[in-house]
């Protein structure tokens, strides 16, 4: 991986960091995910309009490979959503 330096807007990154690690990524995650969006078919800058249909693109394997890490142990908390299965 390419190590860049990024000027982020103070107050912004401090707002962000809680929400993103609710989703258990950081803020290096998040700019990673977004750059995928930019380079796909998926354009991250566009106003879309009420009218205009979202199509997702085809998922393609491994595509968060090297930037999203799943515990070895994730399996292990299966079994506090069972009643939701």
């Amino acid at each position: 991986m390419d190590t860049i330096s990024v000027n982020l807007n103070r107050e912004l990154a401090a707002k962000a960091r809680p929400v993103l690690s609710r989703y258990g990524i950081d803020i290096e995650t998040a700019l990673n995910v977004y750059l995928m969006q930019v380079v796909s078919d998926i354009n991250p800058l566009s106003q879309r309009s009420e009218k205009a249909e979202y199509v997702r693109p085809p998922m393609q394997f491994d595509c968060l490979k090297g930037i999203l890490d799943i515990d070895d142990d994730f399996s292990d908390v299966l079994a506090d959503f069972k009643e939701y299965m």
